[in-house]
């Protein structure tokens, strides 16, 4: 015999969520009320990173990127003469996500200042690096794309120690 039961008898763990993200985002809003002359909405702008912050956390997003690409590449590709299909899908559907995803989420920082253009050079050759790599994912088993080592060179001289492709 089926039994009727309540649909939910507990709120639905996202429902949870976003009134917890709202409840914050209230907090937040109350908290930030005051004098401070760089509120405009009632929450107060956080300063730009210095450069060992920016650096510490951009590291962090590349080192996480890049050994979930590392980890990927040791799962599909077990050979030293991959089959060129298997590396082409490598590529497109993890590869390229990953990397664009990276310089996506770098972007989200905020920069010292005065850094802001050397940053986004850094990014920019990431960026042409990675439209390289996805116009053509077989040349990955020869070489690394131009764009991605002159990111790479790019990140080091700035003062990285993870981002960059190896």
């Amino acid at each position: 015999m089926l039994r009727w039961r309540p649909r939910h008898r507990h709120a639905h763990p996202a429902r949870l969520r976003a009134r917890g993200l709202a409840a914050g985002a209230i907090a937040l809003a109350l908290a930030g009320c005051g004098g401070d002359e760089r509120t405009t909405t009632g929450f107060t702008e956080p300063p730009p990173l210095t450069k060992a912050e920016f650096l510490q956390e951009a590291d962090r997003i590349c080192f996480a990127i890049e050994s979930q690409i590392e980890a990927s590449l040791d799962d599909f590709v077990n050979d030293d003469h991959p089959d060129p299909a298997q590396v082409r899908r490598v590529v497109e559907r993890i590869v390229v996500p990953r990397l664009r995803s990276e310089v996506q989420t770098i972007r989200l920082l905020d920069p010292p200042p005065d850094d802001a253009d050397e940053i986004e050079r850094i990014l920019a050759a990431t960026q042409r690096g990675t439209d390289q790599l996805e116009a053509d994912p077989e040349s990955a088993v020869d070489r690394i794309p131009a764009g991605l080592r002159e990111g790479e060179r790019l990140a080091r001289a700035y003062g990285s120690e993870e981002c960059g492709i190896r």
